[in-house]
């Protein structure tokens, strides 16, 4: 009777006797946790990037106005 009753959770919750699927998860997880990391830290160098562009590009402009005077 009790076998009956929680037969679903077998395959609601499935047994991995062989080891096999913990080392997958792991690698799976540096791999994707890696790629966040890069992109994250390419779009922070490409606003870094932007962001020097603006002060030189403003500073230049304030000395082309500060000439024509």
């Amino acid at each position: 009777m009790e076998e009956k009753r929680f037969a679903h959770l077998k395959y609601l919750y499935p047994r991995n006797d062989s080891g096999f699927l913990l080392p997958v998860a792991i690698i799976l997880l540096f791999v994707v946790s890696g790629l966040l990391l890069y992109f994250v830290m390419s779009y922070v160098s490409q606003m870094n990037i932007y962001e020097m562009l603006e002060s030189h590009y403003l500073s230049a402009t304030i000395k082309k106005m500060e000439n024509q005077r």
